[in-house]
């Protein structure tokens, strides 16, 4: 029964992750290749470029695909700044990235980091 069901079905719905966020994935998986973060920034309107490596990093974990997920880690690194360190170090948490994780808590240690970090919305929805 289930196997019949199986090769009936046609496709599969993904809810939790955005059509353009899985072609990505599967040009990775297939060529080995990524698009240019000018590629991303130019199709990802209204999304921050931050959020659409969050998005990425999402999916790589949801795919155990590691190699992306360090790559979209670096990426997000590279663009910590104080008004979004607590959204990025939320989002490590989440998709278990733990050398993000400590270069956030790192980053946000520096008090001039934190006094700004502290009053954004980012920080204001983290869990406490």
């Amino acid at each position: 029964m289930a196997a019949e069901a199986t090769t009936r079905m046609r496709c599969v719905t993904l809810h939790s992750i955005k059509p353009a966020t899985f072609q990505i994935l599967l040009r990775f998986m297939y060529t080995d290749q990524l698009p240019r973060d000018e590629e991303l920034e130019q199709s990802s309107s209204p999304a921050t470029i931050e959020e659409v490596f969050q998005n990425l990093l999402a999916a790589a974990d949801m795919f155990q695909l590691e190699r992306l997920k360090l790559v979209y880690a670096q990426k997000l690194w590279e663009r910590v700044s104080p008004e979004n360190v607590a959204t990025v170090l939320c989002c490590a948490e989440t998709h278990r990235c733990p050398e993000l994780k400590n270069r956030c808590l790192e980053f946000f240690v520096v008090e001039k980091n934190f006094k700004v970090a502290v009053l954004t919305e980012g920080y204001s929805r983290s869990p406490g």
